[in-house]
């Protein structure tokens, strides 16, 4: 008998082997996902969560899947606040006048808006300090670094959380935030408080902005003044597109890997993140079309509303409580098409020894990294709360930092040829882990206790507060009871 199961185990993993091999031959192959970036950015555009050209991406990524054969629904969930600026016309006047290139941060209400416009520097603690009497009431300026990779932004994200929460603090009407990108290049953040935003927040071309802090520097007065044009609106109802390849023996097991088909306006979407919504149509696609049959359940996941505060995902959570035992895994591609070279782990040491074990068919350069910090800001997040092991692709910075959020982020700032080499990795990597043997991936779910104790050891409650998600998560509102 110990004979017949050996050479069952034996054939099982040598056909697991052959149908690695052949997706990945296949998805090497295949240019589909170029035609498919294509109608998504350039006929569809830019897919703020809650317009009209988001619900028709969503009808356009049901379809692809759909007619690939693949099990394919839609999951309804609740957005809290609708906002989509229209045309927000800005002005400079004093010492000189002049009409800058800016945008509304997220949730700027609508209105008139003006005041005096006072230079606070990088808005440090000390700096704005000293100039809290001159800022009430009125418009501070904050300076940026030039931002050009992932670690940049980052640090803008941190650098503008803080700036905030102290000008707040000091009772200023609003922030000016100067461009950290070249080129009169705009883009698009969310405030701390997301939808709860209750201070008007605006970043200014970097090259206006800076024009206006000389002006200061010199001594002359300036005045900022703009009216916020938006469309507002209370909780509507949106939709992720899910769609799955059901498993063989071990079908309850569930795989779920995500990309979010929402985007900003600014741009078309291309990088962050149309192009890894079209490799993971491609991979079901493929895997459906070789006729494959993995152990597991594969769960594609196309999440809305993430730009906002991952509301797709974290409602995909709470909707499908009862059977997180049952996810193995939650992997997320959200950082654009350069080309995958590790992988975040968030915190689970025990992911990582996993991860170099079901990679190892696969191998992977020695440069390859398992990176086991915690991120925050994609749709892993809320499998994170509930303890489920959760993977997030690192990549190379490409041309994602400059493009982030931006009017310049469009199909022609693909890397095709690294995000076909990442379909190849990523589509292995499903493979793999939903064929695996089971005890090589039996870790267990973390509980509640021991997700505050991986937060308490990074030391990354600002990081959270900087979404909006610690209290949330404190509150028990978001995450694991």
């Amino acid at each position: 008998m110990r004979t017949v199961i050996a050479f069952f185990l034996f054939m099982q993993i040598s056909f697991a082997q052959s149908d690695l091999k052949n997706l990945q031959s296949a998805l090497v192959s295949s240019t589909t996902m170029e035609e498919d970036l294509r109608e998504l950015c350039d006929e569809i555009g830019g897919r703020v969560t809650g317009s009209e050209a988001n619900e028709k991406s969503v009808e356009w990524a049901f379809k692809k899947l759909k007619d690939a054969g693949v099990k394919t629904w839609k999951q309804p969930f609740e957005v809290p606040v609708l906002w989509m600026e229209a045309a927000s016309t800005f002005k400079i006047s004093g010492g000189i006048e002049f009409t800058p290139l800016a945008v509304a941060k997220y949730q700027t209400a609508p209105g008139n808006y003006s005041g005096k416009l006072i230079d606070v520097g990088m808005g440090s603690e000390a700096e704005i300090l000293k100039l809290k009497d001159q800022l009430k009431d009125n418009f501070a300026l904050v300076t940026s670094e030039l931002c050009l990779d992932i670690d940049g932004l980052f640090a803008e994200y941190t650098q503008a959380a803080h700036a905030e929460n102290r000008l707040r603090d000091v009772g200023v009407k609003g922030i000016v935030f100067m461009a950290s990108r070249p080129h009169k290049l705009l883009y698009r953040f969310i405030p701390t408080k997301v939808t709860e935003n209750d201070l008007p927040q605006f970043i200014m071309a970097r090259e206006d902005a800076q024009r206006s802090l000389r002006t200061l520097q010199v001594g002359k007065e300036l005045t900022f003044s703009t009216t916020v044009h938006a469309e507002i609106g209370g909780a509507f109802t949106s939709e992720n597109v899910l769609a799955e390849i059901t498993g063989t023996d071990l079908k309850e097991e569930i795989i779920i890997i995500g990309a979010h088909l929402d985007s900003w306006a600014l741009g078309t979407g291309a990088n962050d993140n149309g192009c890894n919504v079209t490799m993971l149509i491609n991979i079901a696609r493929q895997i459906k079309a070789l006729g494959l049959k993995p152990r597991r359940t594969i769960r594609f996941a196309l999440w809305n509303g993430e730009e906002q505060g991952y509301f797709g995902s974290w409602a995909y959570t709470k909707q499908n409580e009862a059977s997180m035992d049952k996810h193995k895994m939650a992997m997320s591609i959200d950082i654009g098409s350069g080309e995958i070279i590790g992988l975040f782990t968030n915190g689970r040491e025990d992911l990582v020894t996993v991860m170099e074990d079901v990679l190892t068919p696969l191998d992977l350069d020695t440069a390859f990294a398992m990176i086991n910090v915690p991120i925050i800001g994609t749709d892993n997040f809320d499998f994170m709360l509930q303890g489920v092991p959760n993977l997030v692709a690192a990549h190379k910075p490409a041309s994602y930092g400059v493009n982030y959020h931006a009017s310049s982020d469009t199909y022609d700032k693909v890397d095709f040829k690294s995000l076909s080499k990442n379909s190849q990795l990523v589509g292995g990597l499903l493979w793999l882990y939903a064929n695996v043997e089971k005890e090589k991936i039996d870790i267990p779910r973390h509980t509640r206790s021991e997700i505050q104790s991986m937060f308490d050891k990074t030391k990354i409650e600002f990081s959270m507060r900087m979404f909006n998600v610690w209290e949330p998560w404190m509150s028990g509102e978001r995450g694991r009871k």
